[in-house]
Protein backbone atom coordinates (compact mmCIF):
# COMPACT_ATOMS: atom_id res chain seq x y z
CA UNK A 1 0.00 0.00 0.00
CA UNK A 2 1.55 3.47 -1.20
CA UNK A 3 -0.23 6.20 0.79
CA UNK A 4 -3.87 4.60 1.39
CA UNK A 5 -4.00 7.64 3.94
CA UNK A 6 -4.78 9.72 1.02
CA UNK A 7 -8.25 7.88 0.17
CA UNK A 8 -9.16 9.85 3.04
CA UNK A 9 -8.51 12.55 1.31
CA UNK A 10 -12.10 11.94 0.12
CA UNK A 11 -13.36 14.10 2.09
CA UNK A 12 -15.60 17.30 1.94
CA UNK A 13 -14.43 20.99 2.57
CA UNK A 14 -18.18 21.77 2.28
CA UNK A 15 -20.57 23.63 0.46
CA UNK A 16 -24.22 25.09 -0.45
CA UNK A 17 -26.15 24.72 -3.60
CA UNK A 18 -29.15 24.09 -5.57
CA UNK A 19 -29.43 21.09 -6.94
CA UNK A 20 -30.90 21.22 -10.57
CA UNK A 21 -29.59 19.99 -13.34
CA UNK A 22 -29.73 23.96 -15.02
CA UNK A 23 -27.57 25.36 -12.46
CA UNK A 24 -24.09 26.96 -14.46
CA UNK A 25 -21.23 25.71 -15.11
CA UNK A 26 -22.73 21.90 -15.35
CA UNK A 27 -22.01 18.77 -13.80
CA UNK A 28 -19.28 17.26 -12.06
CA UNK A 29 -18.26 13.98 -14.02
CA UNK A 30 -20.11 11.67 -11.40
CA UNK A 31 -23.11 14.32 -12.03
CA UNK A 32 -23.02 14.19 -7.82
CA UNK A 33 -22.20 18.24 -8.29
CA UNK A 34 -23.72 20.84 -9.95
CA UNK A 35 -22.32 24.27 -10.87
CA UNK A 36 -18.95 22.07 -11.38
CA UNK A 37 -16.59 25.27 -12.97
CA UNK A 38 -17.01 27.43 -9.88
CA UNK A 39 -14.42 25.29 -8.22
CA UNK A 40 -11.04 26.19 -9.41
CA UNK A 41 -9.07 24.32 -11.93
CA UNK A 42 -7.28 21.42 -9.49
CA UNK A 43 -7.62 18.74 -11.90
CA UNK A 44 -4.55 17.44 -13.37
CA UNK A 45 -2.43 19.31 -10.24
CA UNK A 46 -0.03 17.91 -8.20
CA UNK A 47 -2.81 17.28 -5.79
CA UNK A 48 -5.63 17.30 -8.07
CA UNK A 49 -8.19 19.06 -5.34
CA UNK A 50 -10.78 21.77 -6.96
CA UNK A 51 -12.31 23.71 -3.98
CA UNK A 52 -15.03 26.51 -3.57
CA UNK A 53 -15.16 28.96 -0.74
CA UNK A 54 -17.66 31.77 -0.73
CA UNK A 55 -16.20 34.82 -0.45
CA UNK A 56 -17.11 36.44 2.71
CA UNK A 57 -19.75 33.82 3.68
CA UNK A 58 -20.77 34.19 7.39
CA UNK A 59 -19.75 30.76 8.45
CA UNK A 60 -20.14 31.56 12.34
CA UNK A 61 -23.92 32.05 12.56
CA UNK A 62 -24.29 28.58 11.58
CA UNK A 63 -24.82 25.95 15.29
CA UNK A 64 -26.35 22.75 13.50
CA UNK A 65 -25.71 20.61 10.37
CA UNK A 66 -27.77 18.15 8.51
CA UNK A 67 -25.72 15.36 7.18
CA UNK A 68 -27.16 13.77 4.06
CA UNK A 69 -27.26 10.14 3.42
CA UNK A 70 -23.68 9.31 1.63
CA UNK A 71 -24.06 8.40 -1.93
CA UNK A 72 -21.80 6.63 -4.16
CA UNK A 73 -21.28 6.09 -7.97
CA UNK A 74 -19.69 3.64 -9.47
CA UNK A 75 -19.12 3.30 -12.88
CA UNK A 76 -16.40 0.00 -12.17
CA UNK A 77 -18.49 -2.89 -13.36
CA UNK A 78 -19.07 -6.00 -10.55
CA UNK A 79 -18.33 -3.98 -7.38
CA UNK A 80 -20.01 -5.81 -4.58
CA UNK A 81 -22.92 -4.11 -2.62
CA UNK A 82 -21.02 -4.83 0.32
CA UNK A 83 -17.81 -2.95 -0.83
CA UNK A 84 -20.04 -0.28 -1.37
CA UNK A 85 -21.58 -0.17 1.70
CA UNK A 86 -18.34 -0.43 3.58
CA UNK A 87 -17.38 2.72 2.27
CA UNK A 88 -20.15 4.88 2.56
CA UNK A 89 -20.66 3.19 6.15
CA UNK A 90 -16.53 4.72 6.65
CA UNK A 91 -17.28 8.06 5.42
CA UNK A 92 -20.54 8.79 7.33
CA UNK A 93 -18.81 7.22 10.54
CA UNK A 94 -16.00 9.75 10.10
CA UNK A 95 -18.19 12.58 9.13
CA UNK A 96 -20.28 12.18 12.27
CA UNK A 97 -17.02 11.84 14.68
CA UNK A 98 -15.86 14.90 12.77
CA UNK A 99 -19.04 17.13 14.04
CA UNK A 100 -19.79 15.33 17.45
CA UNK A 101 -19.47 17.97 20.29
CA UNK A 102 -18.61 21.03 17.31
CA UNK A 103 -22.28 21.41 15.47
CA UNK A 104 -25.76 19.89 16.40
CA UNK A 105 -26.65 17.46 14.03
CA UNK A 106 -29.92 17.67 13.09
CA UNK A 107 -32.74 16.78 10.60
CA UNK A 108 -34.61 20.06 10.32
CA UNK A 109 -33.09 22.94 8.13
CA UNK A 110 -33.30 26.70 9.65
CA UNK A 111 -31.54 30.11 9.43
CA UNK A 112 -28.65 28.57 10.89
CA UNK A 113 -28.18 25.23 9.69
CA UNK A 114 -25.95 23.94 7.03
CA UNK A 115 -26.60 21.33 4.91
CA UNK A 116 -23.45 18.70 3.85
CA UNK A 117 -23.46 16.60 0.98
CA UNK A 118 -20.96 13.86 0.33
CA UNK A 119 -19.94 11.25 -2.30
CA UNK A 120 -17.54 9.00 -2.99
CA UNK A 121 -16.98 7.87 -6.85
CA UNK A 122 -14.74 6.54 -9.16
CA UNK A 123 -16.18 8.54 -12.56
CA UNK A 124 -13.86 11.35 -13.40
CA UNK A 125 -12.73 13.00 -16.51
CA UNK A 126 -11.51 11.00 -19.15
CA UNK A 127 -12.43 7.96 -17.67
CA UNK A 128 -15.50 5.88 -17.70
CA UNK A 129 -15.61 2.43 -17.41
CA UNK A 130 -19.14 1.56 -17.53
CA UNK A 131 -22.58 3.04 -16.68
CA UNK A 132 -22.21 4.90 -13.49
CA UNK A 133 -24.36 3.27 -10.65
CA UNK A 134 -25.74 6.09 -8.12
CA UNK A 135 -26.12 4.82 -4.55
CA UNK A 136 -27.94 6.77 -1.66
CA UNK A 137 -26.78 4.99 1.71
CA UNK A 138 -29.16 5.77 4.81
CA UNK A 139 -28.00 3.42 6.97
CA UNK A 140 -24.51 2.02 5.62
CA UNK A 141 -22.85 -0.78 7.27
CA UNK A 142 -19.17 -1.89 7.27
CA UNK A 143 -19.52 -5.68 7.60
CA UNK A 144 -15.90 -6.32 5.83
CA UNK A 145 -12.64 -7.18 8.05
CA UNK A 146 -9.32 -8.50 7.42
CA UNK A 147 -7.74 -7.77 4.44
CA UNK A 148 -8.61 -6.13 0.83
CA UNK A 149 -7.98 -9.58 -0.64
CA UNK A 150 -7.92 -9.30 -4.18
CA UNK A 151 -6.04 -7.02 -7.00
CA UNK A 152 -9.46 -6.11 -7.96
CA UNK A 153 -10.85 -4.69 -5.00
CA UNK A 154 -7.45 -2.84 -4.09
CA UNK A 155 -7.63 -1.19 -7.94
CA UNK A 156 -11.28 0.33 -6.93
CA UNK A 157 -10.12 1.27 -3.88
CA UNK A 158 -7.16 3.21 -5.04
CA UNK A 159 -9.20 5.27 -7.31
CA UNK A 160 -11.93 6.10 -5.39
CA UNK A 161 -12.12 10.00 -5.44
CA UNK A 162 -14.88 12.59 -3.08
CA UNK A 163 -17.15 15.32 -3.98
CA UNK A 164 -18.34 17.19 -1.28
CA UNK A 165 -20.46 20.28 -0.33
CA UNK A 166 -21.85 21.82 2.40
CA UNK A 167 -24.77 24.41 1.56
CA UNK A 168 -27.32 26.96 3.82
CA UNK A 169 -29.87 24.44 4.46
CA UNK A 170 -32.68 27.00 3.63
CA UNK A 171 -31.87 29.02 0.79
CA UNK A 172 -29.66 25.89 -0.50
CA UNK A 173 -27.07 28.61 -1.89
CA UNK A 174 -23.04 27.23 -1.89
CA UNK A 175 -21.04 27.79 0.65
CA UNK A 176 -18.27 25.60 0.04
CA UNK A 177 -17.10 22.76 -1.83
CA UNK A 178 -14.56 20.08 -2.57
CA UNK A 179 -13.69 17.09 -4.94
CA UNK A 180 -10.30 15.58 -4.88
CA UNK A 181 -9.53 13.75 -8.00
CA UNK A 182 -6.17 12.47 -6.77
CA UNK A 183 -5.53 8.56 -8.02
CA UNK A 184 -3.22 5.62 -8.75
CA UNK A 185 -0.34 5.95 -6.62
CA UNK A 186 -1.36 8.30 -4.57
CA UNK A 187 -3.93 5.82 -2.82
CA UNK A 188 -2.41 2.78 -4.18
CA UNK A 189 -3.47 -0.29 -1.91
CA UNK A 190 -2.54 -3.98 -2.57
CA UNK A 191 -4.44 -7.07 -1.98
CA UNK A 192 -2.97 -7.34 1.78
CA UNK A 193 -3.76 -4.02 2.87
CA UNK A 194 -7.00 -3.73 5.85
CA UNK A 195 -9.67 -2.06 5.52
CA UNK A 196 -8.58 -1.00 8.97
CA UNK A 197 -6.25 0.98 7.11
CA UNK A 198 -9.14 2.27 4.53
CA UNK A 199 -11.45 3.45 7.35
CA UNK A 200 -8.15 4.87 9.51
CA UNK A 201 -7.40 6.43 5.91
CA UNK A 202 -11.27 8.05 5.95
CA UNK A 203 -10.52 9.04 9.33
CA UNK A 204 -7.86 11.29 8.32
CA UNK A 205 -9.82 12.69 5.52
CA UNK A 206 -13.25 13.50 7.45
CA UNK A 207 -10.61 15.46 9.75
CA UNK A 208 -9.30 17.57 6.85
CA UNK A 209 -12.85 18.57 5.75
CA UNK A 210 -14.05 19.98 9.07
CA UNK A 211 -10.37 21.46 9.86
CA UNK A 212 -10.69 23.47 6.02
CA UNK A 213 -14.25 24.53 7.15
CA UNK A 214 -13.67 25.38 10.09
CA UNK A 215 -10.32 27.57 9.75
CA UNK A 216 -12.35 29.74 7.26
CA UNK A 217 -14.89 29.51 9.78
CA UNK A 218 -12.85 31.32 12.08
CA UNK A 219 -11.34 34.27 10.06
Amino acid sequence: MKSIHRIAAITVAGSALLVSSCTPGGRSPSGFLTNYKQLNAGYGTTDAVSAYLKPAADLKKYDSVIIDPVTTVVATPGVSHALNEQLAANLNDALRAQLAGKLKITSAPSPTTLRLRTALTDVVEGRELGKPVTTVHTNPQATLSGNLGSAAVAGFVSNISFEGEILDSVSGERLSALIDHRLGVKREASASTSWAAVRSATNQGAARLWKRFTMARAE
